[in-house]
């Protein structure tokens, strides 16, 4: 059953810069404990307790990356979500103890950017992860879950917030969970032709996940071969590709190019990575252009949200 989306609203309020740490930024962290397989795909390089519940990380953003390098040396707002995503399952399993051998399933994500993330120079874009971790109900075999607000900062100033509903669950769980009594299948995507890649400001195919047209329907195109969407193998399309078809969607609805400043999105099931996956925009405006997106697969929505965009 759908669940109902909340209006925009302010995100939680700032937690404030960080003090001054001993954050190294010489080497990432260790793959496992975020989750990826490639070294070049991990973006934070340190972490310690500052506090109870508190959690200061250092990132490095990667200014020749393949998505996440966008035009005039500013960075795709993907890196925002990603790097939030990492710095969750890290406190997780450092500051919680949750195992790292534990699936992660991301509930919800509301995020905003507050200020552009422009690389310039020749010094490497570092910057500091504050997390809190709230409301964490932790069990004795790992499952768990915790509500995560972050924010971004690069010296004194605040590049975005983010606010992550989170939910671990034992290895031995996560197939009923998933499949119910069915267990795994094999699953390979429908193979779908991309829209232009220029439409949605991308240039390599590879790089767009939306297929069809706004009169006869978008469908959600999961690329499985895709080196940063699918780093690893996974049974499911995973909620960063679902952001990225969200802003492709609104490109191609509108016939403009659009960044993303912020989103809220609830995922309420798993999307099927063999199934089709209908993208339903409706475009709005306020005091900026949002678009309301809707997936729908199996007659029934596996994610709902809203995306704040600006022309590029």
């Amino acid at each position: 059953m759908s669940q109902q989306i909340d209006a925009p609203r302010p995100l939680p309020r700032e937690l404030g810069p960080p003090a001054p740490t001993a954050l190294s930024y010489d080497s990432t962290v260790p793959r496992s404990l975020v989750h990826r397989a490639a070294v070049s795909e991990v973006l934070l390089t340190s972490w310690h307790r500052a506090g109870e519940g508190t959690f200061v990380c250092g990132a490095q953003l990667p200014r020749g990356h393949s998505l996440y390098a966008a035009d005039n040396d500013e960075f795709d707002a993907l890196v925002i979500i990603e790097t939030v995503r990492q710095a969750g399952i890290l406190v997780g399993h450092e500051g919680y103890g949750v195992p790292t051998h534990n699936p992660f399933i991301m509930q919800r994500l509301r995020w905003r950017l507050f200020a552009p993330l422009v690389h310039s120079g020749g010094h490497p874009f570092n910057c500091v992860v504050t997390v809190r971790g709230m409301d964490a109900q932790i069990r004795p075999n790992g499952t768990s879950f915790i509500r995560f607000e972050f924010e971004l900062h690069r010296d004194a100033r605040l590049l975005a917030s983010a606010t992550g509903w989170t939910r671990c669950v034992s290895p031995a769980s996560y197939p009923r969970l998933r499949w119910g009594e069915g267990g795994p299948r094999p699953a390979l995507p429908r193979p779908l032709q991309p829209v232009e890649p220029a439409s949605v400001g991308r240039v390599d195919p590879r790089d767009v996940v939306v297929a069809g047209n706004p009169r006869d329907g978008l469908e959600l195109r999961v690329p499985i071969e895709h080196p940063v969407f699918f780093d690893h193998p996974l049974d499911h399309a995973p909620g960063i590709l679902l952001y990225e078809a969200m802003r492709q969607a609104a490109c191609v609805t509108a016939g403009r190019r659009f960044s993303m400043v912020g989103a809220d999105v609830q995922f309420t099931h798993f999307t099927e990575l063999d199934q089709p996956c209908h993208i339903l925009v409706s475009l709005r405006e306020t005091d900026g252009t949002h678009a309301d997106v809707h997936f729908r697969q199996n007659e029934r929505n596996t994610a709902q949200g809203f995306v704040m965009l600006t022309e590029k």
